[in-house]
């Protein structure tokens, strides 16, 4: 058994305002105008002009000119959620305008871009949607084989190509909003292809703008961003995005908004776009296109059923699988950072050889950064060139924010691109080893503790009312990156260990109530199950709670609930039977 801890840190955001616990949340958030800011969900005049987007208009009349050629059309399909909504969007709308002179593919691994080498000859046009800004090589070889190139993209790039059109919003001065993802961009051609052609077909692809964005983890501190995400979720049109809403209908609760999207809807995509073989990929990527009339053989039933009842299947059974060798590579990791005592450095850097495939290098450094507190890098050697390469992830709520520009001010990295702190980065060995020195140095007087909470109110159990819980509860659409859920902390929390019950099929859950309101830790151990249950019963166990609000709702009945993130068993009082 683990000794049980003596101490939880937390320290508090902001103020500790009960009276108006929403705002108070807002505010800690960076949100300057909690109401101003609400009400941007619905009003439009947040959005910037499409025309704001420095190239849009030579992408409008490129892409013009080869649709009255009825040329043929080749799209680069980006391995991504973000990458998946862009590329499904453009060619809906493209369909939808009676355009069928299409020709799409799918990376066969996790990469990024275009390569002219997968062009075929008799292609006019190449699009590249959520990506190939830096491709500028791959540009110049499109170009001399006599290939326009237009580019949609949101990812920061070095300049504009010489040989592609470029529409991007990170390199739009007039553009202020760069916190819009690759299917963002897309979005804002399919407007201004609306004005030219006098249509109105754009706002029909408003939920793949949604889920793109919230799979992208997009700032919802933008408002822009923030808008169309709630009028895509709003409205959800694509046949296959209905039904894996309606599949996971259970997780949800019936609720679509960035918290769904992020846990239960985009690891299904992900998942078969990281890990999939190349057909579950493409039948993946199929199902956005379809119109919800395509049926598809399923084996087992020896029957015909939808295609998108069939994708949904096999997402699943594909995420099944990426969890299990996730899991299986992470074990090994984490022995490999105990035994080489890796987390002495500041940046958890992991040499990780075959223990990952090159597809799970990002999902794993996620969650070491998440459980370790630190920037993380997982890199493969390449002993022909002794370059070390591969996925990088930052840890936003450490001292380093923007960790992408923080490794690139080193000037020791051959690359590091993409997102400021999700990205992929590759270094020479030698220079490897400086960078770890120099942050260790640089970093020398930073504690990095693993079990600091920041929490947005510090309530005793006494004073935990349910109208605080209800708010809290009812602002559930709101959250989202970077207007995280919030967390309180709980003290001075009673409870008759007779009163703590074990509950679930796996008997895996502790519940118990106090002052009328109910706790529930998820996920218990033995550990969890000794610290709070064995012993006797009239004992009286003072505990302190780090949590989130929920409200439970039974057959009409709404109970107010703090679901446990952590807590600790602050004392136990023996209480003696009076007879």
């Amino acid at each position: 058994m683990k000794t049980r801890r003596d101490n939880l840190k937390y320290e508090l955001i902001g103020k500790n305002n009960l009276f108006n616990p929403l705002e108070q949340v807002l505010i800690n958030r960076g949100v300057k105008n909690p109401t101003e800011y609400l009400k941007s969900f619905e009003d439009k005049s947040v959005v910037n002009h499409y025309s704001k987007l420095k190239n849009i208009d030579k992408a409008v009349g490129c892409l013009l000119k080869h649709l009255d050629r009825n040329n043929k059309i080749w799209i680069q399909v980006d391995s991504d959620f973000d990458g998946f909504s862009s590329s499904a969007a453009l060619i809906n709308y493209l369909k939808a305008i009676d355009y069928t002179n299409i020709e799409w593919r799918l990376h066969e691994g996790k990469e990024h871009g275009v390569k002219s080498k997968h062009v075929p000859d008799d292609v006019d046009l190449v699009i590249v949607p959520d990506a190939g800004s830096s491709d500028y090589n791959e540009h110049k070889k499109l170009c001399d084989r006599g290939k326009d190139i237009i580019i949609l993209d949101h990812h920061e790039t070095e300049k504009e190509s010489g040989y592609a059109i470029v529409v991007n919003n990170q390199i739009s001065p007039d553009y202020p909003n760069k916190n819009f993802s690759g299917v963002g961009v897309v979005y804002k051609f399919l407007e201004a292809l609306d004005d030219v052609l006098n249509i109105e077909l754009a706002d029909n692809y408003l939920d793949l703008v949604a889920v793109g964005n919230i799979g992208d983890m997009m700032s919802l501190h933008e408002k822009e961003t923030r808008y169309y995400i709630t009028q895509g979720l709003k409205n959800i049109k694509n046949p296959m995005l209905k039904d894996v809403f309606l599949e996971q209908e259970f997780s949800t609760k019936g609720k679509q908004n960035p918290t769904t999207v992020s846990f239960y809807i985009a690891p299904l995509f992900n998942a078969t776009i990281r890990s999939g073989e190349k057909e579950e990929k493409e039948q993946v990527f199929q199902s956005l296109l379809d119109d919800g009339s395509s049926e598809k053989f399923y084996e087992r039933g020896k029957t015909y059923e939808p295609l998108t009842t069939n994708t949904i299947r096999l997402m699943k059974r594909v995420r099944v699988r990426q969890n299990k060798a996730r899991d299986k590579g992470v074990a090994k990791i984490e022995k490999k950072i105990e035994e080489k005592n890796l987390l002495e450095n500041k940046l958890l850097v992991v040499e990780i050889g075959d223990i990952l495939e090159k597809n799970f290098t990002g999902l794993v450094a996620n969650i070491l950064q998440n459980k370790y507190k630190r920037p993380v890098l997982l890199l493969k050697h390449n002993v022909v060139d002794n370059m070390m390469s591969g996925s990088a992830r930052g840890y936003e709520k450490g001292t380093i924010k923007d960790f992408k520009q923080y490794l690139n001010n080193t000037q020791m990295f051959e690359f590091a691109e993409g997102h400021s702190n999700a990205f992929g980065a590759g270094i020479y060995l030698d220079n490897l080893i400086k960078v770890v020195d120099y942050i260790n140095e640089d970093l020398a007087d930073i504690e990095i503790d693993e079990s600091i909470y920041e929490v947005d109110f510090v309530i005793p159990s006494n004073s935990m009312r349910f109208d605080i819980i209800f708010e809290l509860d009812k602002a559930m659409d709101i959250w989202g990156k970077d207007i995280e859920e919030p967390m309180l902390a709980i003290e001075k929390l009673e409870v008759e260990r007779r009163n703590i019950k074990v509950i679930g099929k796996n008997e895996n859950v502790i519940k118990f109530s106090s002052n009328g309101i109910e706790y529930i830790k998820f996920k218990a151990d033995d550990e969890d199950k000794d610290n709070l249950i064995n012993g006797k019963s009239d004992d009286l166990v003072e505990l302190e709670v780090i949590g989130r609000a929920s409200i439970n709702e039974w057959r009409g009945n709404k109970t107010g609930q703090i679901i446990i993130e952590d807590y600790i068993v602050k004392d136990i009082k023996k209480q003696e039977l009076v007879f």
